[in-house]
Order: C-alpha cells, then sequence, then structure tokens
C-alpha cells in the first residue's frame, strides 16, 4: 500500500489523475478505480487527458461499498435502518439501568447515541476495570454491547463493520483513495484489508509539521511518499507568522452590514460578472458557513431565478399524510407500535407513509399514542428535496465540499468569530477526557476537540488552494437582530498573507441595494440631500448648546443617570433629557420586582412579619403593579414563588447578620453629597456598622460585582460613591461594599440523595459580592465573619496559611482612596462633557465578548431604533484594560 502526502491538495489530485491515466493506458487489462470525494471533478480531470474511460472507473465512497457487498454476495446483510436504531435505542433505555443515561426523554439522547455508535469500534474490546470505574463509559458499553444482542448475523452497525469480518473478493487491481474524510478505524481497517491482494494508493493532505490541520494524519503518513508544490498559503495558513504577502492579484474582499446584505452583495456580483464579462453560472462557486446562510442564499438566488446546487427542502410536517397520522394519535388507544401501525395504516395517505408504516408491522412493544408521536417523529425524516436539472448552475457548497477541476470565481462568506472557522467546543456526549480514557486501552474512537479542528483546518487549507480565477472573502459587521460580530482570526491572517483588494463597485443593483452601495439617482435631490447630511454628520446628532441643556438636565443627579450617561450620552439625552421611557409592558418589569423585593426585605431584615401579607399589601398600594397580577396567571404564579424565594433570602440574611458582628445600622437610607461640585442623591438599601466601621449593602436580584478595571471608568461606581458618602454623613470609617444576590440558589452536589446535605456549602450560594476595605489589622474581615477557617462563608476572601495573609475582594483603605478619586476624576469630565451638550452616538463596547456584554448598553436599549446605531459610521467608545497594580498600587492579589 503506498501513501501519497503532501499540502497542496489540487496539485497533488491532478499528478494523481495524471498517472492513473498513464498506467491505465500502459496495462489496458487491468482494473483501475479512483474513489473520490467529488467524483464529478475527478472525472472531468481525468477527461483533460482522454475523451473516453475505458478501464478506468470513478465512484464516491459509499458507491464502492454498495458495490463490494453485491460483489461478494452479502446482500443478505444490512446496515441498521434508522427506524430500527431508535426502536432498539428505545428498548434498551426503557428496559435496562443506567447510572448517566436516563429514559424520560429518549429521543433526544438516542440522534445523539447514533452517530456516536457509529464511530466507536468498541466490537473487539476487552474491557478493563479501570474503564469501567467511568460511570459514563460503563453505561455507554453497556448500551454497545446490548444494541449488538439486538442485531441477528445479517444485522450490522456499520457496512464497513461487518466487511472487515468477510474475506473480501475485489475486481479491481489498482485502486486510487482520496482519504482525508476516511480516516475512520473500520474504514483504516477494510482499506488495509483490500491492500493485501490490490495495489492500493492513499491521498492525504498532510505535512510533518505541528499546524493542527496535519493533526489527524500524523499517524497515517508516518510513512508516506510526499508529492507537493508549495504555495504561499501552504507554507505559512495557520502559522501566525508575520510573512510579506503574497502578490497575487486575484484576491479580493468586502465588509457587509448584515449576513443578508452580505449574501446579496455576492450574487449582485455574479450577475454582474454574467453580464459584463459573458460568463456562466458554473464559473462561479459560493462557500456558506453555516445552515443560517442557506434560507438567505436561496430567497435571493430564487428572486433572481439564478440556478444553483442548493436542494429545495420542504419539510414533511406540512403533508397532508403527516398531519392526519398526527391528528389520528389523538383518538387511538395506547397498544403496541405494531397495532398503531395496522391502525394508521387504515388511513388514506401517500405511498411512502404506507411504506413507514409496514416497516413497523413487526414491532410489538407497547407504546402510548402520545410517545408514538414522538417515535414517528424521530423515525420518519422523509423532507423533499428537489434539485435544479440543469448543468448549468452556480455550485453552493460548505468549506469540506469545495473541489473544483477548472478554474473558479470562489466567494467565501461569513469570515467571522466563531462562525468561519466554525467554533468546536467540547460538549459532546462522550468528552475528550473519555476519548483519552479509551485511547488509553487501544480502543480506537473518533477524532477529539482538537482532532477535529485540525480536520476543519485541513479542509480550509484544501479550498483555499483550489484553482481559481479569484477568490473573494468577506465578512459582517452585525447580526439583523443587532448583535455585534467581529471579524475571524482567519480572515486576520489572510490579511497578512495575501494582498486583499476591494471588490469591485456594482452597478447591476435593484434602488435600494444600489444606494446602500453608495450609488446616487440624479432625479432624486431631497433623497439625495438627506443621504448627504447623514454621511456627513456620520450619524451622528448635532452637540446642544449650554441654553438646552440648563432647560433640559436637571442640576441633581442619581449616580445611576451618570452610569448611564458613560455607557451612551445619546441614551442619557433620550431618556433622562427628553424624558422618553418605553410603553409599560403587561409583564413584570425587574425594577417593579426590585421595588418589591427591597420592600419586604427593608421591613423583614430586623422584624417578623409574615411575607405574603408584606407583599399583599405592598401590591394593593400600586394600581399598575395590581393590575398586571390580577390579569395574568403567569404573574400571579411568579409572586407566589417569590414569597417562597423571600423565606430563603431571609433565613440567609438573618444567619449572616448572626454571625457578622457588624451589626444593622440604618435601612432605605437617604444619601446626597456634592461631588466636584456635581449633587448626587441616592437610596442605600442597608447600612451595618462594626465599631468605627461602616458596611453598606445592595439587594440585587441577579449576581453583580465590582470590576475595578471597569469601575475606573465609570461603571458600577453606585456603591463606590455610596460609600463615600455615608462614611462622610457618619464620620466613620470604610468596612465593605458589598451586593447581595437575592435571586434563589440551586446547590450542585454529586452525591447519594439519601445522605444529608452539608448545610454550610449551601450558604456559601450566598457569598456577597463587592470588596471588603481592610487594612494589616484585619479587623473588618474578622468582624464580618468570625468563624473564618480557610474561606468565608459570607464575604471572597480566602486565608492562606501558609503565607499567613488574606486573599480575595479586599481593598486597603489608601486603594479605597485612590481609586475613588479615579472615580470622581472620570465622572467630572464626563459631567463637563454632558454639560458642553454631547449627545453623541457612541456606546461603550469593547472586542473581549465577557466585558463586551457588561458594557455594552444596546443590546436591551429601547431606543435603539430612535438612534439608528449605523455600523459604518458609529463606532464603539472602546473600555481599555488598565494597569490596576500600577494605578492603586498594592499588591496585584488585593484588587
Amino acid at each position: 500500500m503506498r501513501v501519497i502526502n503532501g499540502l497542496n491538495y489540487s496539485y497533488k489530485l491532478k499528478e494523481m489523475v495524471k498517472e492513473c491515466y498513464e498506467k491505465a493506458m500502459q496495462h489496458p487489462f487491468e482494473i483501475y478505480l479512483f474513489i473520490a470525494e467529488d467524483p464529478d471533478i475527478v472525472e472531468q480531470l481525468f477527461f483533460q487527458h482522454t475523451h473516453y474511460l475505458v478501464n478506468i472507473e470513478i465512484m464516491s465512497w459509499s458507491k464502492f461499498i454498495q458495490q463490494l457487498i453485491v460483489e461478494n454476495h452479502l446482500t443478505k446483510h444490512h446496515v441498521l435502518t434508522h427506524t430500527e436504531w431508535v426502536y432498539y435505542l428505545r428498548d434498551i433505555l426503557n428496559t435496562d439501568k443506567f447510572h448517566c443515561f436516563s429514559n424520560d426523554q429518549p429521543y433526544p439522547l438516542i440522534d445523539k447515541f447514533i452517530p456516536l455508535i457509529k464511530a466507536y469500534d468498541l466490537n473487539q474490546t476487552d474491557y478493563s476495570q479501570d474503564i469501567t470505574k467511568n460511570l459514563k463509559l460503563k453505561d455507554f458499553i453497556h448500551l454497545y454491547k446490548a444494541l449488538k444482542e439486538h442485531c441477528d448475523e445479517f444485522t450490522h452497525i456499520t457496512a464497513e463493520g461487518f466487511l472487515n469480518q468477510q474475506d473480501l473478493y475485489s475486481s479491481y487491481q489498482h485502486i486510487y483513495i482520496e482519504a482525508d474524510h476516511h480516516i475512520e478505524a473500520a474504514k483504516q481497517t477494510l482499506i488495509h484489508q483490500l491492500a493485501i491482494q490490490n495495489d492500493i494508493t492513499l491521498l492525504y493532505t498532510h505535512q510533518p509539521d505541528q499546524r493542527l490541520m496535519n493533526l489527524p494524519f500524523h499517524e497515517l503518513c508516518k510513512e508516506a511518499l510526499t508529492l507537493n508544490e508549495p504555495t504561499h498559503i501552504s507554507e505559512y495558513l495557520f502559522t501566525q507568522k508575520n510573512t510579506v504577502s503574497s502578490t497575487n492579484e486575484h484576491y479580493f474582499t468586502f465588509i457587509a452590514p448584515t449576513p443578508h446584505q452580505e449574501v446579496k452583495r455576492v450574487i449582485y456580483s455574479i450577475q454582474q460578472k454574467i453580464v459584463d464579462e459573458g460568463l456562466h453560472y458554473q464559473d462561479f462557486m459560493i462557500v456558506y458557513p453555516n445552515s443560517s446562510y442557506i434560507h438567505l442564499l436561496v430567497d435571493t438566488l430564487t428572486v433572481l431565478n439564478i440556478p444553483h446546487s442548493l436542494s429545495m427542502t420542504s419539510s414533511c410536517v406540512y403533508d397532508k399524510s403527516y398531519q392526519k397520522i398526527i391528528s389520528a394519535l389523538d383518538c387511538i388507544p395506547d397498544s403496541s407500535i405494531s397495532d398503531i401501525a395496522h391502525q394508521l395504516h387504515q388511513e388514506e395517505l401517500e405511498k411512502d407513509y404506507y411504506e413507514y408504516l409496514e416497516s413497523l408491522f413487526d414491532y410489538s412493544d407497547i407504546i402510548t399514542a402520545q410517545e408514538f408521536k414522538e417515535f414517528f417523529t424521530a423515525t420518519y425524516i422523509h423532507n423533499h428535496q428537489e434539485k435544479s436539472n440543469t448543468l448549468d448552475q452556480i455550485k453552493i457548497c460548505t468549506i469540506d465540499k469545495v473541489k473544483t477541476a477548472q478554474p473558479k470565481h470562489i466567494f467565501f462568506l461569513g469570515l467571522n468569530e466563531t462562525i468561519f472557522p466554525v467554533l468546536i467546543k467540547d460538549t459532546g456526549l462522550l468528552l475528550d477526557e473519555d476519548i483519552q480514557l479509551l485511547r488509553k486501552f487501544q480502543i480506537t474512537t473518533p477524532l477529539n476537540t482538537t482532532e477535529q479542528l485540525g480536520a476543519h483546518h485541513n479542509d480550509i487549507l484544501k479550498a483555499l488552494l483550489q484553482p481559481a480565477i479569484s477568490m473573494t472573502f468577506s465578512y459582517c459587521k452585525q447580526t439583523l437582530s443587532g448583535e455585534t460580530l467581529l471579524q475571524s482570526s482567519l480572515y486576520k491572517e489572510l490579511e497578512n498573507l495575501l494582498t486583499l483588494h476591494p471588490a469591485f463597485e456594482l452597478n447591476y443593483l435593484p434602488l435600494d441595494d444600489y444606494y446602500l452601495s453608495g450609488g446616487l439617482i440624479t432625479e432624486k435631490e431631497l433623497l439625495n440631500k438627506n443621504i448627504q447630511d447623514y454621511i456627513h454628520s456620520h450619524n451622528q446628532p448635532v452637540q446642544l448648546s449650554r441654553e438646552t441643556v440648563e432647560k433640559l438636565y436637571s442640576p441633581t443627579l442619581s449616580v445611576s443617570q451618570i452610569e448611564t450617561y458613560n455607557k451612551c450620552p445619546f441614551q442619557y439625552f433620550v431618556q433622562y433629557g427628553l424624558g422618553i421611557y418605553p410603553t409599560k409592558e403587561s409583564q413584570l418589569l425587574p425594577n417593579e420586582l426590585g421595588s418589591l423585593v427591597h420592600y419586604v426585605l427593608s421591613i423583614n431584615i430586623d422584624q417578623q412579619v409574615d411575607i405574603g401579607t408584606i407583599v399583599d399589601n405592598y401590591i394593593l398600594q400600586d394600581e399598575n403593579l395590581q393590575t398586571k397580577i390580577s390579569n395574568s396567571h403567569i404573574n400571579q404564579y411568579f409572586i407566589e414563588q417569590l414569597k417562597k424565594d423571600l423565606e430563603m433570602t431571609l433565613t440567609v440574611l438573618k444567619r449572616q447578620l448572626e454571625i457578622s458582628q457588624f451589626q444593622l445600622h440604618d435601612k432605605e437610607k437617604k444619601v446626597q453629597h456634592d461631588i466636584q461640585g456635581m449633587h448626587f442623591k441616592g437610596f442605600v438599601d442597608r447600612i451595618d456598622q462594626y465599631q468605627n466601621y461602616v458596611s453598606i449593602i445592595d439587594y440585587k436580584s441577579s449576581a453583580k460585582d465590582i470590576d475595578i478595571n471597569l469601575a475606573i471608568q465609570g461603571f458600577h461606581i453606585q456603591m463606590l460613591l455610596y460609600l463615600k458618602m455615608v462614611t462622610e454623613l457618619y464620620q466613620k470609617d470604610p468596612g465593605a461594599v458589598l451586593y447581595f444576590n437575592t435571586k434563589k440558589r440551586i446547590l450542585s452536589v454529586n452525591q447519594n440523595m439519601s445522605e444529608p446535605v452539608d448545610e454550610n456549602e449551601f450558604y456559601k450560594q450566598y457569598r456577597f459580592g463587592g470588596y471588603v476595605v481592610d487594612d494589616e489589622s484585619h479587623t473588618v474581615i474578622s468582624a464580618m465573619d468570625p468563624n473564618f477557617d480557610k474561606k468565608s462563608d459570607i464575604i471572597n476572601v480566602t486565608y492562606v496559611k501558609s503565607r499567613n495573609e488574606y486573599k480575595g475582594q479586599i481593598l486597603t483603605p489608601k486603594q479605597l482612596k485612590r481609586l475613588l478619586e479615579e472615580i470622581e476624576k472620570h465622572i467630572y469630565t464626563l459631567y463637563q462633557k454632558m454639560l458642553e451638550g454631547c449627545i453623541t452616538i457612541t456606546p461603550k463596547g469593547s472586542d473581549q465578548s465577557a466585558t463586551h456584554a457588561i458594557v455594552n448598553p444596546c443590546r436591551y436599549c429601547p431606543y435603539h431604533s430612535v438612534c439608528g446605531f449605523d455600523v459604518f459610521y458609529n463606532d464603539y467608545d472602546m473600555v481599555k484594560f488598565l494597569d490596576i497594580q500600577s494605578i492603586l498600587g498594592g499588591e496585584e492579589d488585593a484588587v
């Protein structure tokens, strides 16, 4: 057996086609077979050498398997049908006992099992005790063995699996195989078995270096012969090296506002090239990243009547026969699968449905009519597909199907982070750690997460090395729902590797798209003037005059208002300047529930009044709240659950007060203070005191904490400023600034249900967020939690015995002072901008997705349609990642 590797897929394939043809001509009485990923493409390559194929056949792997079965007279054997898979696995899950797999919802689980069982070769394995100690693997092996027992001698899990157990005959003497997508153990075993009597050549896209794209093939290519023609891309792609860009002139790029506009731009480009250059549809290829692009492509192509290779799929759910079966099951009593299938067979149905029901006549398992619906929808999966019959069509495919014999214009869509390349996660039923354990005992497995990513990179490389007249790479800046999309790391790498030219301007466009692309029609004077004004202003409002600011804005601010201005000046202007608020909804709003929770906690933290009574009285005093609850059963249920949750919340709060030496000093305290000429006011939910120290506590309905880096830049500063106001009001020292999340917690423990739950583990879930202000005496920490051992149950602080020091969310008084100075400096700058009338559409943002979710106000902003945020003209005001240690001083762990 001969193994050929090399990264230049197209060059290698052409050379091997040429070799196969020449050898076949030299030996006309010997039969040659070429197993190709795309037989039509390989056939075109052969026709570059000859007009006819006599002793050469080209076919796909699946057709080759079928031919082997026929040639070896194995037609009595069959592979499990999808219905058999579901039927057998349902029976096993219902009758056998498992540690990790539940039969409550078997059908979604079965969908995950089927590809897994096909991929793992567990047939001839002796299972070590070390493996079966892992309960999930023990369950999986049990499931596999049980399924094998359901299969008779003629029924098999995979075709390759049962062919490996036969002495095979093949009519071919010479076999070439494109093997990149055939690295599974069962396929490799079959190839090696055939190699005993046949001359086999395997082609892999591989080079012995450390790039991920080579990882899946290292073992298979240990003794490979290299056939390669290096290119700039094959040498440097995925190396992260700063190389000189290739000067090839056929690489282009454009950026679109949304995926829809991206698709339209590509298709209109194709239409224009066909007109301008006299090309055909078959001269173009579109590579889409995922299924979300399919309907966009189909819709746009259908409007323009452009032929394409995408199948037009319609769900069988809309069939009359399908709906008849679903309706009939509402009237059929529980019975066996066979009996229900026979009753349904009496209905007037289409032929395919009769054939399906007849396949169930031998299944005697008892089933409810309701579950039969689930069984039916899980097994009858015959969606209807219509394909274009014309040869002149645009080829549209995913990255792993990019194959062409003749150079084409190729468009790569969706080069956005997590979209293309695909984000591959270790979230399967069997994880990488399970795969590692199986491999330790020489059990063959499918690819782990890293290897899957390597195979994906391999497909990308092959696509980029296809013969092309031009390649165009595009990405979009946001989804249709307004979520920001970032350019992918692959796109950035291509920018370094290649010289990407701007895609040519379009003329062949509908009016709307023509204007969106920058075109103007001279007759439309008013429209053109408005567009020019929009472009000139970059979608930014005019700065307010000083007089207007004085009329619109109150001289007294709340801290939440300055935080709103910090996030987006325009949002502050609309909400607090113009006083425009969204229409009240019938559902209970977070601020309404928050006010209710605060009211209950303020009364009951130091008293013992019935919570249900307090809640009911509060609702009676609020007409809007009363209307919402009385008109909605869901809201009524929610309030009843809230009462129960508040019982637990108060239990935890009172326990914390009992433990702590800090005692309740004040509730719902109004505070106000001048900070650098700005007058602030607000309410503090709770103030505790110990000796000369005060701590302030804010009740929140979700998890909240203080990020020092963001606080310096104006985020979540309310409690820090309140702490300053309270300490000056009472002339006390700062002790802590804390958040308490009132949301109900669920304790997740891995223990037997009969064992008692550790109460302390539950209370740890309710630790305060925020910071403790403590000096070297550690007086505040000790007073906050006198029961402190290694880690506090109340505050986010840990004691490191080996170093005799406390770690966690701690600020020294000096650091707090410096932090407040930085915050005051920042908000003073904001205040000056506010007085100057700055109302720019510049919401905060971050290039780190987690930080962006915290600081960006746009996702839930009710004024999005007012500002008309434009991805081309409005930029995010990006937060910085500051050196906190150098700003505040002290040890890094202290903050």
